[in-house]
């Protein structure tokens, strides 16, 4: 009978379809970010844009970054000496290569150069790369004043994870493998320490059904999780997982 009701409560858990946010180990912040929109994986999180130092430059950087790599190009032709030990392009006297990409010789400042190397070294974390993770918690003893409940099953739910999102509302779906909707969770990202971009940390109300009384599950991914960032106006790499074991 205990195991009956336990299966009974997990199973409607699991078909919930909406969920709010959790805080986690994460606090909320409720700052909502302006759509910018998708400009594919290189697409820059909020306050960054592409540094454009050519063509093919997409490293993310501030407007002021990109401002002045335009004025450095326009000005590239008047700090050439035209001859010298690097050739045509040697750089007059306090100027240095910019070298923001392979074969960059735009002669800039050296304070300019510093930053195109600081800018490439930071150029992952500031891209809106959407990854998400999931880890295991346990939701042990609650108390509502002076009566506390204990969870008696061992059993361990689904935290859903995210960091390189923007600032703001992320809707988190769950769908099975043929795409048949199973939940809908909204969750606010904030900045947090030791995270990149804003980041979130999501209890879901989802079991994990290779926890508890359960007996290890030997099927094989039935479902995945997907996260979507209106402000980049992006979805998240779909992340598989065993949601209740179904083949």
């Amino acid at each position: 009978m205990k195991s009956f009701a336990r299966t009974a409560a997990r199973t409607a858990l699991a078909v919930a379809v909406v969920g709010t946010s959790a805080a986690g180990l994460f606090g909320a912040t409720t700052t909502i970010a302006n759509a910018q929109g998708d400009y594919g994986p290189d697409t820059c999180l909020e306050g960054y844009v592409w540094r454009e130092a050519n063509s093919a430059d997409h490293v993310c950087v501030s407007p002021g970054v990109r401002d002045q790599a335009r004025a450095d190009n326009a000005a590239a032709a008047s700090r050439r000496a035209g001859g010298g030990a690097y050739g045509p392009n040697t750089c007059v006297n306090g100027y240095v290569w910019r070298e923001a990409y392979n074969g960059d010789v735009v002669c800039v400042t050296t304070a300019v150069r510093q930053q195109a190397k600081d800018d490439n070294a930071a150029a992952a974390n500031r891209k809106a790369s959407l990854n998400i993770w999931l880890t295991d918690y346990t939701e042990g003893r609650h108390c509502d004043g002076d009566v506390c409940t204990v969870t008696s099953d061992s059993g361990s739910k689904f935290k859903i994870n995210g960091d390189h999102f923007n600032s703001g509302t992320v809707t988190i779906i769950v769908n099975r493998n043929n795409d048949s909707h199973i939940a809908t969770y909204t969750v606010t990202a904030g900045q947090h320490d030791g995270y990149q971009g804003a980041s979130f940390g999501y209890q879901s109300p989802m079991w994990d059904p290779n926890s508890g009384y359960h007996a290890a599950c030997t099927a094989g991914n039935d479902a995945y999780i997907q996260a979507y960032d209106p402000n980049s106006q992006r979805w998240s790499a779909k992340l598989p997982f065993k949601h209740d074991c179904r083949s």
